[in-house]
């Protein structure tokens, strides 16, 4: 069993860390670019979809507040957060395995969030929380 599983667009992809989740969506280099290049990278993949879901962009890197998390809106400030920020606006459904601690860490009540299943969370329902948490508001 897989510690992620992401469906979009009908596609279902199985990925057992973060690294492979951040090269299937931000290509197989991304690990190998600058810091520079990475955030030009994280952004004009966060713009794309930002401008086809017709959302605003924050970008916690150019010193942008998130008002209201629970705003529909797609959030630049790292690979964990924009893979987020797709799962919050469901063009990505994320699935995670209860026991691999990869977006929801130890220290989340996991009993209480939506499952799948016995073994999977949806992360989708709890992506705004998860934001907070990271972006630290």
């Amino acid at each position: 069993m897989n510690n992620i599983v992401i469906v979009e667009n009908d596609e279902k992809y199985c990925f057992e860390n973060i690294k492979e989740i951040v090269k299937q969506f931000l290509g197989e280099d991304f690990y190998n670019l600058n810091e520079e290049e990475k955030y030009k990278r994280l952004r004009l993949r966060t713009m794309r979809n930002a401008s086809f879901n017709k959302l605003p962009l924050i970008d916690i890197k150019k010193g942008e507040k998130v008002k209201d998390i629970e705003k529909d809106q797609y959030i630049i400030y790292d690979e964990e957060a924009f893979l987020l920020s797709l799962a919050k606006n469901n063009d990505i459904v994320i699935y995670e395995k209860i026991s691999s601690n990869i977006f929801l860490k130890n220290n989340i009540d996991k009993e209480r969030l939506k499952k799948l299943d016995d073994n999977y969370i949806i992360i989708n329902f709890c992506a705004n929380s998860l934001l907070k948490n990271k972006l630290g508001i």
